[in-house]
C-alpha cells in the first residue's frame, strides 16, 4: 500500500554564532533539499520549531522557487500547527506543506493584493499578549480574503516572519467555515529603514478550494 505522507525535512535554527556566509550556505542546502523533494515526490512538509527554524524554511522557500522555476512550476505553502515533545515538554511549531504547481506564481488575475505590513512584537510582551497579536493579524488576513480572495503581508525580521506564518496558519481555521483553504508563496522585498536597506518576505497569500 503506497504511503501518502508527505516526506518531512527537520529545520534546525541557524547556531547564534553562525556568520552571515553561513547562515546563506545552511539555506541554500535546505533549498537544494526541498526542491529535490518536490521533483521527486510532488510535495515535502518542513517542521519548524521557533521563529529562528520558520525564518530560515521561508528564506529557503525563496531560493527553492528559483530552482524549480525554470521547470515550469511555483512553490505554494501552506502552514499548519504541530506539537512534539521535546526534552519531556510538549512543544507547539509549524508543518510547512510545500507543494508545486505548473506556471510561475500566481498569475494575474487584474486584482491587486492588499497590503498588510507586519510589526515584530517586543521581546517583553507575555505570551497572551503574543498570542492575541497573531490572533489579530489572522482576523485581517481573513478579512481580506473574504473582500478580494489574496492579501500580500510584508514582514521584515525573524519575530515578523514567524508571526506571520502563525497568523496565516490560524486564518487557515477563520476561512474553512467557508469551504476556502489559504496558500502562499515568498517573494523577496526590500525598504530602506533608518538609512538602511532591509530585506523581508512578502507572503502572497491567496485562497484555494
Amino acid at each position: 500500500m503506497a504511503d501518502d505522507t508527505p516526506k518531512e525535512l527537520k529545520v534546525k535554527a541557524d547556531p547564534i554564532e553562525a556568520t552571515p556566509e553561513e547562515k546563506r550556505s545552511a539555506a541554500y542546502r535546505l533549498a537544494g533539499a526541498v526542491a529535490h523533494s518536490l521533483r521527486a515526490n510532488g510535495e515535502v512538509a518542513l517542521r519548524c520549531f521557533g521563529n529562528p527554524s520558520i525564518n530560515k524554511a521561508c528564506k529557503a522557500l525563496l531560493l527553492a522557487r528559483e530552482f524549480v522555476e525554470p521547470h515550469g512550476l511555483s512553490i505554494c505553502c501552506a502552514p499548519a500547527f504541530i506539537e512534539a515533545e521535546m526534552e519531556g515538554q510538549m512543544r507547539t511549531g509549524i508543518s510547512l506543506l510545500v507543494f508545486c504547481e505548473e506556471g510561475t506564481a500566481k498569475e494575474d488575475d487584474g486584482v491587486a493584493f492588499t497590503e498588510l505590513k507586519v510589526r515584530s512584537d517586543s521581546p517583553d510582551i507575555s505570551d497572551d499578549e503574543r498570542k492575541k497579536a497573531v490572533k489579530k493579524l489572522a482576523g485581517a488576513i481573513a478579512y481580506s480574503i473574504r473582500e478580494k480572495g489574496k492579501v500580500a503581508v510584508r514582514a521584515f525580521g525573524t519575530v515578523a516572519i514567524g508571526k506571520t506564518v502563525k497568523a496565516i496558519a490560524v486564518s487557515r481555521g477563520f476561512v474553512a467555515v467557508n469551504g476556502k483553504d489559504l496558500y502562499f508563496y515568498p517573494e523577496s522585498i526590500e525598504a530602506e529603514m533608518n538609512g538602511e536597506t532591509k530585506r523581508g518576505i512578502s507572503f502572497m497569500v491567496f485562497a484555494g478550494s
